[in-house]
């Protein structure tokens, strides 16, 4: 049984996908585009559910007819462009990317994209940011929506009394957003992508179109529109990638829709209802589904075969290809399956034909995944490279302090590469002496000789070094962070990753409380510092005041962060090794040679990068960390670029071994020669020398406070 229709509801759906798509073309206009998905989560919840109320107080509700109706309302569409999609990954991707997507096809065709994304999106899988079914995660949060709803609905209506429907509803609306905040805290990721953490967003439309909100006038409902509308626009125009989303900031959008839905349905017929019942809002709210669809395959894809991010100007080609592919798809594929069913027709054939499609399509995904990716003839290098590619550095999982929930250090074995003599647990007043910055009494026997203290640069370092250590019969520990270097002080902002804000600061202490309680021979400070002086797109760093610095503000929290870690590490007595930031080439090398092979092409080009473009933004970083090491003696400074670069390129290789697993990460082989640059065994002897000379530290002047 249908609604009437409204053409002010597909008006906003228009309102929720033009800003999701100018959103994924990067247009900064468009900063907080995203929020275009919870608008379609109100809607929807507004549409299914007066469907499905209407017909269950009438009587006339069934199951199966819900599901037929659901099958060819989603499906046809769907898997249209999954099998373009795939047909053309399987020409342009190269194996370790082929079988990524296959993953993510299986999981989206049977509609927990949603879950596999949760737990396979990272900052150190670049590769999965560009994944072209990401999209399908609010896909797979609505048919779960509607898997459980129908039953809930049902129940309630059966069984309850009436008057209990509202508070119920409201319940399941604070409960799903409570939890959302809640877990936006402890796994920012998870929220963003799980039910639970969604559900409430769809229910404010449930709420709507079960009449537990009172109508008013068509006057007060144009106000109501209007304040609707503006609430989606702030939205749109003032977040952005950084926004800590979604949860209680995820109200503007969703109360927009809900106002302006609202708003109609009281009658109102003001400006925001004409603005969005003229011809081309309608026109975009048609075809929004197939838009939603075809636009963000066709940007990655584009921006895979390219080998590089697409300019504002291509994005808006693909945007328009996009429109005209998403209105051929309304009318030749999305129409014809959503009239009813025939008379005659068995009700059972709208799910065998959908259940057939999944099985063709998850096993084309299964075929791809055991042949792991892998279609095409490739040569043994292109193989080796493809192989590094895919290559995860384990010590990250290892070693990487949480994201979210309570600070600890990670303590996992692997996390210690070498042999040391046992150590004691330090006393409480050790501990507490410790975290105030003072040098304790006596320090506890040393877990380790080396401390290795970063991010992700100085986890790509632990291979190398950990054999290095162990060859100077010393041992090394990492402690890291994911984009969070040594520096006191800096609330640091990455757009893939959530929770660095209040992570970065207390992970940078707590560390400092360790190397107080522990007392190591060593400390070695690396980092990828470029972002820290330079703020390149994807980044950006707050004061404590959250006030977002320039790129001078940064510079200057940059040296002073550092500065306050090396003074404190130092006046325990114990020597620094700062590590200067290894060049970034602007491609991933393994990539560039498995994709230059698969297509035939030369791969020179993929083994070296012009010197000037590699050091861009290493020069300031470099003189800070030389200015550091000559103004203390206890600091010496390793600069990578001067290892890694000659006088014109910085190879990628040496020795027949890519010495790169991304742009700026290193591969064993990388780290390998790095370790050599650093010579830990000199370094530890020099220590050791210095120590005994200054008789154990103890004149050293007491440190600054840990703050």
């Amino acid at each position: 049984m249908g609604l009437a229709y409204r053409a002010d509801v597909d008006g906003l759906r228009a309102l929720a996908i033009v800003p999701v798509v100018l959103f994924h073309i990067h247009l900064s206009a468009f900063p907080g585009g995203y929020v275009g998905v919870d608008i379609f989560f109100v809607i929807s919840g507004y549409l299914i559910t007066a469907i499905l109320f209407r017909e269950m107080k009438a009587g006339r509700f069934s199951l199966l007819d819900f599901y037929d109706r659901r099958i060819r309302r989603i499906f046809p569409a769907l898997f249209v462009v999954l099998v373009a999609t795939t047909l053309a990954a399987v020409f342009i991707m190269v194996p370790s990317d082929l079988l990524l997507y296959a993953r993510s096809l299986r999981a989206t065709t049977l509609f927990f994209s949603n879950i596999y994304f949760s737990k396979n999106l990272n900052y150190f899988q670049p590769e999965a940011d560009l994944n072209p079914l990401l999209h399908t995660w609010s896909l797979a949060v609505e048919e779960q929506f509607y898997i459980i709803f129908p039953l809930l609905l049902f129940a309630l209506i059966r069984w309850v009394r009436p008057n209990l429907l509202r508070p119920i509803i409201l319940v399941l609306i604070v409960a799903s957003l409570a939890h959302a905040e809640i877990r936006l805290s402890r796994n920012p990721i998870e929220s963003f992508f799980s039910l639970p953490t969604r559900a409430w967003e769809l229910l404010i439309g449930s709420a709507l179109a079960l009449g537990l909100v009172p109508l008013v006038t068509p006057r007060k409902g144009a106000w109501l529109s209007l304040a609707g509308l503006a609430l989606i626009v702030a939205a749109i125009a003032f977040y952005d990638r950084h926004t800590r989303f979604p949860g209680l900031a995820a109200l503007a959008p969703c109360l927009g829709a809900a106002l302006i839905l609202h708003g109609g349905a009281s009658g109102a017929n003001g400006m925001v209802q004409r603005m969005l019942a003229s011809p081309v809002p309608v026109f975009f709210g048609r075809i929004s589904y197939s838009l939603y669809l075809w636009h963000w395959p066709l940007l990655v894809l584009l921006a895979y075969y390219l080998g590089r991010r697409l300019s504002s100007t291509e994005g808006l080609m693909v945007a328009a290809l996009s429109v005209g592919l998403a209105s051929l798809s309304l009318f030749y594929v999305e129409a014809p399956f959503r009239k009813a069913r025939r008379p005659g027709a068995s009700r059972w054939a709208p799910v065998w034909a959908g259940g057939a499609a999944m099985a063709l399509v998850v096993a084309f995904a299964l075929t791809a995944i055991a042949r792991d990716g892998r279609f095409w003839p490739m040569s043994d290098f292109a193989r080796q490279a493809d192989a590094l590619a895919r290559a995860q550095d384990p010590f990250m999982s290892w070693c990487s302090a949480p994201l979210s929930g309570p600070m600890r250090m990670p303590t996992r074995p692997e996390c210690v590469i070498g042999k040391s003599e046992p150590t004691s647990e330090p006393t409480s007043a050790q501990a507490s002496a410790a975290a105030s910055g003072a040098v304790p009494e006596q320090a506890a026997a040393p877990a380790f000789d080396v401390l290795l203290w970063g991010d992700s640069h100085a986890s790509s370092l632990m291979a190398g070094l950990g054999e290095a250590a162990t060859k100077a019969g010393a041992s090394i520990r990492l402690v890291m962070l994911p984009a969070c270097p040594p520096l006191n002080g800096v609330v640091t902002l990455h757009e893939s990753i959530k929770g660095l804000e209040r992570q970065c600061p207390a992970f940078n202490r707590g560390v400092l409380e360790l190397i107080g309680e522990t007392r190591p021979k060593l400390v070695v400070m690396a980092g990828r510092w470029l972002p820290w002086t330079t703020l390149p797109s994807g980044f950006a760093i707050r004061d404590g005041n959250d006030r977002y610095l320039s790129v001078e503000e940064a510079r200057a929290a940059f040296v002073r962060g550092l500065t306050h870690n090396v003074d404190v590490v130092t006046g325990l007595g114990i020597p620094v090794v700062l590590v200067g930031q290894v060049p970034e080439v602007g491609y991933s090398p393994p990539h560039c040679i498995t994709r230059a092979a698969f297509s035939g092409a030369d791969t020179s080009h993929c083994l070296a990068q012009d010197r000037a473009k590699a050091m861009a933004g290493l020069a300031y970083s470099n003189e800070v960390l030389l200015d550091l090491a000559k103004r203390n003696p206890l600091v010496t400074t390793v600069l990578l670029s001067d290892r890694f670069c000659g006088k014109e390129t910085c190879p990628t290789m040496e020795a027949g071994e890519l010495l790169y697993r991304d742009p700026n990460h290193l591969s064993v082989a990388g780290s390998r020669m790095a370790a050599a640059f650093v010579d830990l065994a000199g370094v530890l002897r020099a220590a050791a020398r210095a120590q005994q000379a200054a008789g154990q530290g103890t004149g050293q002047a007491p440190p600054p406070a840990i703050r």
